[in-house]
Formats: structure tokens, C-alpha cells, sequence
């Protein structure tokens, strides 16, 4: 059964964040549902909400792609992460992870389109759009999520998940 979250969201392009409940998937074979720490706040989010790229994906638009969190549950198939790790998620959500460039490991050049954070037509929820991070909690495939090494501070490890650090 999904689950309600409290977020901070955009309505429409230009107006400020304000606060949002959301639905978060169920947590299929191969996801994790990750409670969000922390979650950095990237030029390019703002981007988003005040119109600089366009009109809204969809409103709300739950911008947030430097996310932090511990996972708290995982599907059935998942191999990478187990409850209680300390994980991020970055700007890409999913791919096809079939096409030639998924293959070779550049999930980001997808042939079929590549999903991203929020904002994103969600491969996983037909009709629906993927939410980022300025949220409680998300669920995403294991193979976008990533291990925060012990001894890394978990607010200082936010913002390195941004692919404008790279």
C-alpha cells in the first residue's frame, strides 16, 4: 500500500516551496524505501520551480536530487543494500538498463530516456511523475542507489551527489 509523506513542493513555476503530501510507491522486488535525512539544495532544483526550464512537470513538483537517508525496507530481489544503511541518491532515478548505453554502464545517455529524481514520467507508476527529495522518505531502484561510506558526515555527503560536483 503507498505510503503519505510530508514534502515541500512547488505548484506552479515561480511561487515559493510550500508544504505538500505526496504518495510514495509501494516498494517493489528490486527497490529500497529510504528515509531522507538530509537532501542538498542545487541551483538547478530552483531551476525548476521558478520556471527557468519551463513549465512545471507536474504540480506539485518535488524538486531535491542530493539525497541522504537510511534505508528501511527492501524488495524482495535486492542484493546491494540491506535496512539500516546509509545510502544517497543522486539526480537519475532509473533507466531502461537494457539499451546499448545502459549496458555499458552510462545509464545517463539512455537510448529510451533516462528517469530523473523528480519530475520525471515514472517508469515504475504509469501516469505518474517521480518526487525528489525534499520529502520524508522515497523509494528508488537499488541499482541508483549508492552506499555512504562509514565516517563520511551524512549532511556533507549530500551535496556530493550532485553531478555539477563532478
Amino acid at each position: 500500500m503507498p505510503t503519505t509523506v510530508h514534502a515541500f513542493g512547488a505548484r506552479e513555476a515561480g511561487q515559493p516551496l510550500a508544504p505538500v503530501t505526496l504518495e510514495r510507491r509501494d516498494v517493489g522486488p528490486h527497490d529500497v524505501r529510504i528515509d531522507i535525512l538530509y537532501c542538498g539544495i542545487c541551483h538547478s532544483d530552483m531551476n525548476f520551480v521558478d520556471g527557468s526550464f519551463g513549465p512545471l512537470p507536474v504540480s506539485p513538483l518535488v524538486p531535491g536530487h542530493e539525497i541522504v537517508g537510511r534505508v528501511t525496507e527492501t524488495g524482495s530481489a535486492v542484493t546491494r543494500h540491506q535496512v539500516g544503511d546509509l545510502v544517497g541518491i543522486g539526480c537519475m532515478a532509473s533507466s531502461c538498463r537494457e539499451c546499448e548505453n545502459c549496458r555499458a554502464g552510462q545509464e545517463q545517455y539512455c537510448l529510451n530516456g533516462h528517469t530523473l529524481v523528480f519530475g520525471s514520467p515514472d517508469p515504475a507508476e504509469p501516469g505518474a511523475h517521480t518526487q525528489g527529495g525534499y520529502s520524508e522518505a522515497i523509494v528508488a531502484p537499488e541499482d541508483f542507489v549508492v552506499r555512504i561510506p562509514d565516517g563520511l558526515d551524512p549532511a556533507a555527503a549530500a551535496p556530493l551527489l550532485c553531478a555539477g560536483i563532478t
